[in-house]
């Protein structure tokens, strides 16, 4: 699946705020638009979303007229702050039973809660504020999405986790992306970052798109394009033209340096 963005223009009362945009997210892999704070990053998810009209420009579903309505989940950051059901099997299948899908409402859950590695068994009965940080995000996302949409648009979805939440979550979030377009809004893409990530980079009113290596590329020679773990960018400054650049981690970087002095020896 792919979502086409054609000269698309952000304005407000009429007058233009962000662009021309032009993108192509699509499912099979992550994607993940970044920028500094005020950029237009949660406006843009907004725009997708429908719940922004004031524009200019194009957007295609597989090439066909987009429509928001029915193809389009949004999470807001810190959604779990929306609970209002007291259990958790109540708190992600209320969509469900609000909308025209009444028809095995019990296994659709089920079925989705395993998606975002909540177990059924387990958890179907828990009161959503009793659980910890990274389940209460894991609950209010699955709630979020029940309705599986081709469009998934997450603002934030690890922020205020601790890191074994966020590494569970981003992996997760990653298995999801087969099967749907993943639009992910993040002050820090080198945890969802792998070697088939495409970049939507928003600054001053201009946007460019990259793929995994030209971004990591542009963070390490250019410290103000974007921070990324400033351990990273000094350890990775003598390679920075070298292609298939390591994640974002300790042990990727280890390896690869290992890899290149050998190639060197």
């Amino acid at each position: 699946m792919k979502l086409r963005i054609g000269n698309l223009i952000i304005k407000f009362n009429d007058k233009p705020f962000l662009g021309p945009i032009e993108s192509t997210f699509e499912s099979g892999h992550l994607n993940l638009i970044v920028g500094r704070s005020g950029c237009g990053k949660s406006t843009l998810l907004k725009l997708i979303a429908g719940f922004h009209s004031d524009y200019t420009g194009a957007l295609a579903l597989d090439d066909d007229y987009f429509n928001s309505e029915g193809n389009v989940a949004l999470a807001f950051q810190n959604p779990e702050s929306l609970f209002f059901n007291s259990s958790v099997f109540e708190e992600i299948s209320y969509s469900l039973k609000v909308t025209d899908k009444k028809d095995n409402i019990e296994e659709l859950t089920k079925s989705w809660m395993l998606k975002w590695g909540i177990a059924p068994e387990v958890y179907s009965n828990k009161y959503p504020f009793k659980l910890s940080g990274g389940e209460k995000r894991r609950v209010a996302l699955a709630a979020c999405t029940i309705l599986q949409p081709k469009i998934i648009l997450l603002d934030e979805p690890l922020a205020g986790l601790d890191r074994v939440g966020q590494n569970d979550l981003s992996q997760i979030i990653t298995s999801l992306s087969k099967e749907h377009i993943i639009i992910v809004v993040t002050h820090e893409p080198e945890l969802l970052l792998d070697q088939t990530t495409n970049v939507l980079f928003l600054n001053n009113q201009q946007t460019q798109e990259y793929d995994y290596n030209s971004f990591l590329c542009n963070c390490i020679n250019n410290p103000d394009f974007y921070p990324l773990p400033e351990w990273y960018t000094s350890f990775l400054k003598p390679y920075a033209y070298y292609n298939n650049l390591p994640l974002v981690n300790a042990k990727s970087v280890a390896e690869f340096i290992t890899r290149i002095s050998n190639e060197s020896a």
